[in-house]
């Protein structure tokens, strides 16, 4: 039987391709359903994603009695996350239904990998760090990071985040994510398989 995972996007490009990741998850024997942020729908190829899932992006709320509950998620993956949106998942500011999504998964439990995108810049803020350090503290979040994503020398080691493909190289979800040059990242095919 298919595993469910939520797959849910944020308002950052993704040109390693958002529809290949669902395509490797497909194979890897989930059943994908997408979830994206107001502004994630000016990044992503919803219509493509649609004819991927076989099911409509969600965006908004539905009112009670309207439309169908999605299928309980046995994982989450929030990818690519912006800074806006790490931030808003860490400090519970659910003023959207993907982000709202996020929060109320961390309340179920239900194992969360979040792949981080920003410029570093951005991900050198001290607001972004502790937000970091906020999930990295919830038992059912794990956070993911490229190596080979572009860095700014002037930034602090660890801020290298991210994007899609890293979800097929980094961390396996469960496993505490501790960056920096005491803490690397264990390497793994690929870390999202069904149990």
């Amino acid at each position: 039987m298919a595993k469910t995972l939520y797959l849910v996007v944020s308002g950052a490009p993704a040109p390693e391709g958002v529809t290949d990741l669902v395509r490797r998850l497909q194979s890897d024997g989930y059943t994908v359903v997408c979830l994206s942020t107001p502004l994630g729908t000016r990044f992503h190829d919803l219509d493509e994603l649609e004819k991927l899932t076989g099911e409509p992006v969600r965006v908004e709320y539905r009112m009670p009695g309207t439309g169908k509950s999605l299928p309980p998620a046995d994982l989450v993956v929030a990818c690519p996350l912006t800074f806006n949106s790490v931030n808003k998942f860490a400090n519970g500011h659910a003023d959207n239904f993907a982000i709202g999504l996020l929060c109320e998964m961390v309340g179920y439990g239900v194992p969360t990998v979040v792949v981080p995108h920003c410029k570093p810049q951005l991900a050198a803020h001290p607001a972004f760090q502790r937000s970091l350090d906020t999930l990295r503290g919830i038992p059912a979040v794990t956070l993911m990071y490229d190596h080979d994503a572009p860095t700014n020398p002037a930034s602090p080691p660890g801020n290298a985040y991210t994007r899609p493909s890293a979800l097929c190289r980094s961390e396996a979800p469960g496993g505490r994510s501790r960056q920096g040059p005491d803490h690397p990242p264990r390497r793994f095919q690929c870390v999202v398989r069904p149990p």
